[in-house]
């Protein structure tokens, strides 16, 4: 019996790792197909996360957050590579000082490297100047800017106001994601010269439903 258990371990290690081998084959820094870029709603991440003391310096800081930058994750048409072998060596001190005023939170800044930024093939800085450079890049629709008091949305009117700030962009660039009904993250995608694209389909698959409206919370 206890050959036979070990003989059945054996054969299923064997059939898994051709697929362990398959990802670390898949994940290569530099080939993939865009970026997304998600933009987190910080009233919503601190409501609902942040009540245990996580992230102080975003949540309870007293400084009136809004969007704030997630991350630049790099996309293929299906699905995204993670935790990539870089060369490069971890962000340092001072880029993630600089950081902070778009990501407030160290240990995100240094999350998002080591799962996303090392897929890109870039060094950290170059990586996290993309991000911002994509931050700045766009408008935030003025009804979304140093909200005072909850306001209530559909997916729809999100999207759309997130448009009509930025006629530039395809209307399947944009993508809402939402829990507990409300409002969570605004996700756009980029070509990898920086410019606005369509998501692929498999970017849609965390997208909140247009099944009534988020509450968009007051920022801090």
């Amino acid at each position: 019996m206890a050959i036979h258990t070990k003989l059945v371990a054996l054969l299923t290690t064997l059939m898994l790792f051709p697929l362990a081998f398959d990802k670390a084959q898949a994940d290569r820094a530099g080939d993939f197909d865009y970026y997304l870029l998600a933009l987190s709603w910080s009233p919503s991440y601190c409501a609902d996360d942040g009540r245990q003391g996580r992230d102080k310096l975003q949540c309870f800081s007293g400084r009136p957050y809004g969007f704030v930058i997630h991350g630049l994750w790099p996309q293929h048409e299906s699905g995204y590579p993670e935790f990539c072998r870089s060369s490069h060596r971890k962000p340092s001190d001072k880029l993630v000082d600089q950081m902070l005023k778009y990501s407030p939170s160290r240990g995100l800044i240094h999350h998002e490297w080591k799962k996303h930024g090392s897929c890109t093939g870039l060094s950290p800085l170059d990586y996290f100047r993309k991000a911002v450079k994509s931050y700045k890049s766009l408008k935030r629709p003025s009804q979304l800017v140093g909200l005072e008091r909850p306001l209530l949305m559909t997916v729809k009117q999100i999207r759309d106001a997130f448009l009509n700030a930025n006629p530039d962009l395809p209307r399947d660039s944009v993508l809402v994601t939402c829990k507990r009904n409300k409002l969570r993250e605004v996700r756009i995608c980029f070509d990898k010269q920086g410019s606005p694209r369509a998501c692929s389909p498999s970017a849609f698959k965390g997208a909140c439903r247009d099944r009534g409206k988020l509450r968009i919370l007051a920022v801090r």
